[in-house]
């Protein structure tokens, strides 16, 4: 069973200023032929939990992802479909495809590449067996779903089980090639919720999965995914989807649960509703905390939905307010390598962040101390690709009447605590602690913090999604039907 394997990876806002280049992946990763299973072997990735296959001889073919950000540039993709037809042909004969995609990526002109990424492979392969693994946040369409005989999608929020879908997926894929006959069904809700919202071990996620389990229990389909989605993306295939991969020949049985997860997620449409304190109140209750550190939530400044990093709401009150011991994160590249030009010990005088565009406030007047530069390199050890090198640019650590700068030449997410912990910071000893995201940074953060306050902060990621104004509508995808049926306002 000689198995190729792909990866195409990207969350894409398409509110962002920033496109999505060539240079963006080639930061991140594109990788060909046997660099793809060098990078990821003995890693909690996705295409790590592939490579655990006893079943399957896995074949490297192409594994590209960027950190989120706007649209992807024609060029890039151009380059990565390239790669990918070159590869493929050095790869034949292959009896199946395992794909590690997001189902969320939008490009400047193609509304969905992960679907052109398919299709040109089917047309290459013809009907080989295909399995896809999907972020929790992915905008799968129905043309996508239909291409591909078995999809997985991420169960958790943080995302820590990506190696267990990708084995889960090797797996699945395996048994069709061996003459299992499976097909995923699909549902989809119009319905535009915030990350905060998302958290599956919290209400509303945690009873849906519940109702979830219970239905695979009692029906035996081989795989239920709910895929809250990715608000923060103007296509019509955004929204909540339902996904129930099960036998070809009970196909009325994984229509009725897709049909019955819709009805649950609507019944439950309230509770996705999000609530929080403006910049404001934040700070002032987070100054007032007992229990420290406080993790500051900069919600709409959410790099790991595509926002800049450079958001100035939390910055501007913190230091009007003299905040001693917080630590903001902020992504400013001139600010970044100006502090390394000055080096550790000089005075710096700049003005930081809100540069990207005009949704995440001003630049921020400052005079600090440049306490340290580091080319900000660093690897996981948490639970979000585990093992794997990440790198922040040049990063600069800035003392600003004792609250510390954490200035970064590239926004990074904060997944992970040796962001901070490899510029000489321990965030357990911080007063205050800025986190430019939604839920994941908690898989770094989490069990350290002391009082949690997420804020309703400016930017492209904001808390009610509805904020964000749409050219179109999610589709609502009737599971009895292979089309869909209507439309609906978010």
């Amino acid at each position: 069973m000689r198995v190729g394997v792909v990866g195409l990876w990207h969350e894409t806002n398409t509110y962002s200023a920033r496109a999505t280049s060539l240079r963006e992946f080639e930061a991140f990763e594109f990788l060909r032929g046997d660099d793809v299973f060098r990078r990821h072997a003995g890693t909690a990735t996705v295409i790590g939990g592939m490579l655990e296959s006893t079943d399957l001889e896995l074949v490297p073919i192409l594994s590209a992802g960027a950190w989120p950000a706007g649209p992807v540039t024609q060029d890039a993709l151009e380059a990565i479909f390239g790669a990918v037809e070159r590869e493929l042909e050095a790869a034949r004969p292959l009896d199946g495809l395992l794909l590690n995609l997001h189902g969320a990526m939008v490009g400047e002109q193609l509304g969905d590449p992960e679907l052109e990424l398919v299709q040109r492979l089917r047309a290459e392969l013809g009907e080989v067996a295909v399995a896809a693994v999907l972020d929790l946040h992915g905008n799968p369409s129905p043309a996508l779903i239909e291409l591909c005989d078995a999809i997985v999608a991420y169960d958790t929020y943080p995302h820590i089980d990506m190696r267990a879908r990708g084995r889960e997926a090797a797996r699945l894929l395996a048994e069709i090639i061996r003459g299992r006959a499976l097909r995923t069904f699909a549902g989809k809700v119009p319905l535009l919720s915030s990350p905060l919202a998302q958290a599956t071990d919290e209400r509303p996620m945690r009873e849906l999965k519940a109702r979830a389990q219970e239905l695979a229990d009692q029906t035996g389909v081989a795989r239920i995914s709910l895929l809250p989605g990715f608000p923060y993306s103007d296509v019509e295939r955004a929204g909540f989807t339902i996904l129930v991969t099960s036998e070809r020949k009970d196909e009325a049985t994984a229509r009725d649960a897709v049909a019955t997860l819709m009805r649950e997620v609507e019944a439950l449409r309230d509770e996705f509703k999000i609530v929080r304190d403006d910049p404001v109140t934040a700070v002032s209750r987070a100054l007032e905390a007992r229990k420290r550190p406080v993790v500051l939530v900069d919600v709409a400044d959410n790099v790991g939905g595509g926002a800049p990093g450079d958001g100035t709401a939390l910055l501007a009150e913190l230091l009007d307010r003299g905040a001693t011991g917080a630590v903001v994160p902020v992504a400013d590249e001139g600010v970044a390598r100006e502090a390394a030009r000055v080096g550790a010990g000089g005075t710096l005088r700049a003005d930081v962040g809100g540069k990207t565009d005009a949704w995440h406030g001003s630049p921020v007047p400052i005079v600090g101390r440049v306490d340290r530069v580091t080319d900000g390199r660093y690897r996981s050890t948490g639970s979000w690709m585990t093992g794997q090198e990440f790198s922040m640019g040049t990063t600069a650590v800035l003392d600003v009447n004792g609250a510390t700068l954490v200035v970064t030449e590239r926004a990074v997410p904060p997944f992970h605590a040796e962001q901070l912990l490899s510029v000489g910071i321990d965030p357990r000893e911080a007063a205050v602690l800025v986190v430019k995201g939604a839920i994941a940074w908690r898989a770094a953060y989490g069990d350290i913090a002391g009082t949690v306050i997420e804020v309703d902060t400016p930017g492209i990621c904001p808390l009610d999604p509805t904020r964000l104004q749409r050219k179109t509508m999610p589709m609502r995808l009737d599971p009895h039907s292979l089309a869909p049926q209507e439309r609906s306002d978010a």
